[in-house]
């Protein structure tokens, strides 16, 4: 089995040894495994989940962290800690944008056959399990995690590039972060109609601060790893003093590609093997040893009347009807200085879900509870079909009503 499955099944790490499978999941060339460890004089477990080449979590994956996380509960009287690890590659997705806009046609036209035969509003409803079965997973995750770190330390190591989505909310579910000196983060959602459903905003909120979790969510934009350990969202940061691999143009494209694919794998081990001895070192050390940033110290990464201006600005959709359909890679230089139009409803959700936030009273499970909510409603809205298409055609969406 290729990826960072190797390295955990390895001697490569010094006082680490490898006792053998929790749980193991496969699907075609998608794995989640857990394993029992030990590191120095503690024992623990590692969750490696890898799904190339983007590693979205698709719902089989969703499936799989589920019920291995179960396996790991069952366990907790015997383990010290949790480690949440990948690959190290350059992106890590949300959810499968396709397999989302298929669904949605699929609906919508049952919809329009229900309407025209009255059918309650409770029947047409229900035409939206899907994304409601979804986001229950997500926040079943949530819960699982939290869960288990009543009992263990759960550290999640954030290795490779960007992360989107769901790919940065689970290693948000952690007690602490390991990041990638080359990583980021990325609440792309209100770019496409959706808010962060899987409880990223409630865990930025505790990690980083309100006015950061309004930047990270509302403005759509990365968040570099230097800039999220200085809000408090990682613990520590490893320098990789080298680059990703880059699949070379031959005229040969299948060598091109072979060559890629073996590039990606000796670069998976060479950054695990500076990341995951790190992310051992947080799971086992002395608690008060680790890294984090006080509230006092916490950066902030824009003011609330810089980010309340900018999503005044790209949220109105008139203001790009110059560039509606567009490809980005046209008007790449328009969008670089004014961003990605913003889903107005995407905006309007966070807003009323942010309301009145008072950390002081703030209460984690209610929250995720109700930001799932938020989100099914989203996934209801008559303008996230054109947030779909536009970030699957990489165009400038048209967020106009009924467009």
């Amino acid at each position: 089995m290729k990826g960072p499955i190797q390295l955990v099944r390895s001697d490569k790490i010094a006082g680490y040894t490898n006792l053998g499978p929790i749980y193991e999941w496969s699907e075609d060339k998608a794995y989640l495994i857990i394993d029992q460890i030990t590191y120095g004089k503690k024992q623990g477990a590692i969750l490696c989940y890898c799904n190339p080449p983007v590693h979205q979590v698709g719902n089989p994956g969703l499936d799989a962290f589920l019920k291995g996380l179960d396996k790991v509960y069952e366990k907790r009287n015997e383990l010290d800690f949790l480690v949440l690890y990948g690959a190290n590659d350059p992106v890590h997705a949300g959810g499968d944008l396709k397999e989302s806009l298929n669904k949605l046609d699929k609906t919508l036209e049952n919809k329009t056959e229900k309407e025209a035969n009255v059918a309650s509003a409770e029947e047409i409803d229900k035409l939206f399990e899907w994304a409601d079965n979804r986001l229950r997973k997500g926040i079943g995750l949530h819960g699982t995690i939290r869960k288990i770190a009543e009992y263990m330390r759960v550290v999640a190591v954030c290795g490779g590039g960007t992360r989107y989505g769901g790919s940065a909310e689970i290693p948000l579910m952690a007690d602490f972060l390991v990041g990638d000196s080359r990583s980021g983060m990325c609440f792309s959602e209100a770019m496409i109609g959706l808010i962060p459903g899987w409880a990223g905003i409630a865990r930025t909120l505790i990690k980083a601060g309100l006015t950061n979790a309004e930047y990270m969510a509302m403005t759509s934009k990365e968040v570099k790893a230097k800039q999220l350990k200085e809000i408090g969202t990682y613990n520590v940061v490893v320098d990789i003093p080298f680059p990703f691999p880059k699949r070379q143009k031959t005229g040969d494209s299948d060598a091109d590609k072979a060559n890629y694919l073996k590039a990606l794998e000796t670069h998976n081990d060479d950054t695990g093997l500076l990341l995951l001895p790190k992310g051992l070192e947080l799971a086992t050390c002395p608690v008060e040893e680790i890294p984090k940033v006080s509230e006092k110290e916490r950066r902030t990464l824009a003011t609330k009347q810089e980010i309340e201006l900018e999503v005044m600005r790209r949220k109105n959709p008139e203001n790009y009807s110059h560039l509606w359909g567009k490809s980005l890679r046209e008007v790449k230089e328009e969008i670089a200085k004014t961003g990605r139009p913003l889903a107005p409803q995407s905006i309007e959700a966070l807003t009323r879900l942010l309301e009145g936030y008072d950390p002081s009273k703030f209460d984690e499970n209610s929250f995720v509870k109700r930001e799932m909510e938020a989100d099914a409603g989203l996934y209801r809205d008559t303008k996230f079909r054109a947030g779909l298409i536009a970030t699957l055609e990489q165009r400038v969406a048209d967020y106009r009503e009924g467009k």
